[in-house]
């Protein structure tokens, strides 16, 4: 989704943005991935799920951005409370992995929180400080 988003979004701040949150899904995924196939569970990508997120993206990247991003809170707050309710009722074993996703979550919901009160110029940092690898600012840009 944040990549189709970044693709189609006009403003290059915006682009940006979604460019850093695309970048927290790859590094997320990449742990979600690692901790199924210790658990045994099936890794191979939905398409459906694939499809499910452009056509999101789409719709989205036609709003004005103030109306997207209180959507785009509203929704991940609702992952927000789901993960939190995971991470407590989880086994300890899974202690650190349930943290990491939350935490994940938590970043995103910071980031969109900012973007509605207004705190644009640093809105990105709560992402930021979970990733490997931040996304250069390009000229596309």
């Amino acid at each position: 989704m944040f990549h189709t988003l970044s693709g189609a979004l006009l403003d290059t701040k915006h682009r940006y943005k979604m460019s850093v949150l695309e970048q927290l899904e790859i590094e997320t995924k990449e742990l979600l991935r690692n901790n199924v196939k210790r658990l045994g569970g099936d890794t191979a990508e939905s398409e459906s799920a694939r499809e499910n997120g452009v056509a999101q993206a789409t719709a989205l990247a036609a709003m004005p951005w103030e109306e997207f991003i209180h959507v785009f809170r509203r929704e991940v707050a609702k992952f927000v409370a789901r993960f939190e309710e995971l991470e407590k009722s989880g086994p300890p074993v899974d202690a650190r992995f349930l943290a990491a996703v939350t935490a994940h979550e938590r970043a995103l919901q910071s980031f969109s929180e900012r973007e509605c009160s207004g705190s644009t110029a640093d809105s990105l940092e709560p992402v930021i400080q979970l990733l490997r690898v931040v996304p250069p600012r390009t000229t596309r840009e």
